[in-house]
């Protein structure tokens, strides 16, 4: 799979543009602010429904226009696609080859896998980031996730209103566990499927990021994953201990929900904690040991999906290769050669380009939201 060219107009701060890719290497160079993330965020848009930055639809909106518009050719196997995005202030709308499809199915169709400096940091920052980094595998893990993901997402909003009026005092609280009692069966069943899926993507991809770990370290690396949820080990429980988990736990913190206003059970509030040489990383880690850790995870996603799919996700890399040492960076580049993906990376290193020798490889040069093909 991989972006032939792509067209956007009124996208953040490029008002117009037009560019064709190479299947391979695709650099995207200039200065801090000109527009080069702006670019990798529009491919990412297009493949997965929505950004990775946060923002809502208006920051993806060039200033005072009304609306920004998205279209990229891609090629699957031997089909050509046109995928459109209309962003509006309210909502985005999506189109494959004319007719209109679902953020899941283009997901299933196109996947992507993002490498960012806030990846880098997964491990020693919050659980929020450690669970995004598994949900990213998850959509591309198997076609049916995304859709759970977001079916989740919306059970899970439901459910924070309604507690959220009794917080404000709009229902007595008798109507509001009532209301609760009716929402648990969908909730905890959406909650139970999400956790379990994570589980089996954790445990399928273990094989793969051991052997991704192992080359980046050059040595023989133990590395294994934990599931925690309440802080309780459950890598290995089955739905039925996961759906059993969660009730208790919602049982114990009932009050507490009501009095926060929020739901505090359920897979946005679990933890994954990676292990390295059998002790948590978050805290018995080099900082060069945590990064070799998520560079691994990603690249054992790609070499996964490959495996098990036979077909290679985008890989898209924001400004990382600044962030990694020599060794790692030689890794990555070496592991890049000998996979079939298309690459998509951001940097402000002129002389990075010579380091690649991916066949034509193609330098786009951005300068105040401007694009233009410097070699290619």
């Amino acid at each position: 799979m991989y972006f032939s060219s792509v067209k956007l107009r009124d996208y953040r701060n490029i008002p117009e543009g037009r560019v064709e890719f190479s299947s391979r290497l695709n650099i995207f160079l200039g200065d801090n602010g000109q527009g080069k993330t702006n670019l990798l965020e529009a491919l990412y848009v297009l493949s997965q429904g929505d950004s990775f930055r946060f923002g809502d639809n208006a920051t993806l909106i060039r200033y005072e226009q009304p609306l920004a518009f998205l279209e990229g050719k891609l090629h699957r196997g031997e089909l050509d696609y046109t995928l459109r995005a209309e962003i509006l202030k309210s909502r985005k709308s999506f189109s494959l080859n004319e007719k209109k499809v679902s953020i899941p199915d283009i997901r299933r169709l196109f996947p992507t896998v993002l490498f960012s400096p806030e990846s880098l940091a997964a491990i020693k920052e919050g659980a929020d980031l450690r669970r995004a980094l598994v949900d990213d595998f998850l959509v591309t893990h198997h076609p049916t996730n995304a859709e759970l993901i977001s079916e989740y997402r919306k059970a899970l909003k439901t459910r924070n209103r309604v507690l959220k009026d009794w917080l404000e005092e709009r229902s007595p609280k008798n109507r509001i566990l009532e209301v609760l009692e009716s929402l648990n069966p969908s909730f905890f069943r959406l909650a139970t499927q999400m956790t379990t899926a994570r589980l089996k993507a954790l445990i399928d991809i273990l094989p793969d990021f051991e052997l991704c770990l192992r080359r980046i370290s050059k040595s023989s690396v133990d590395i294994s994953v934990d599931y925690l949820i309440s802080s309780q080990s459950a890598l290995h429980f089955t739905s039925e201990e996961v759906d059993n988990a969660l009730r208790q736990r919602a049982f114990e913190l009932r009050e507490a929900e009501l009095s926060s206003g929020v739901s505090l059970v359920g897979p946005h509030k679990h933890d994954i904690v990676f292990l390295y040489n059998q002790k948590d990383s978050r805290f018995f880690s080099s900082q060069g040991q945590q990064r070799a850790i998520i560079l691994a995870f990603k690249m054992a996603q790609i070499v996964y999906h490959g495996r098990v799919h036979g077909l290679y996700p985008a890989l898209m890399l924001d400004d990382v290769l600044s962030e990694l040492d020599s060794v790692k960076r030689n890794e990555l580049i070496s592991f890049l050669h000998e996979i079939k993906t298309q690459v998509f990376l951001t940097t402000t290193d002129l002389h990075l380009p010579e380091h690649f020798a991916l066949d034509r490889p193609s330098v786009i040069e951005m300068t105040n939201g401007q694009i233009s093909v410097a070699r290619q």
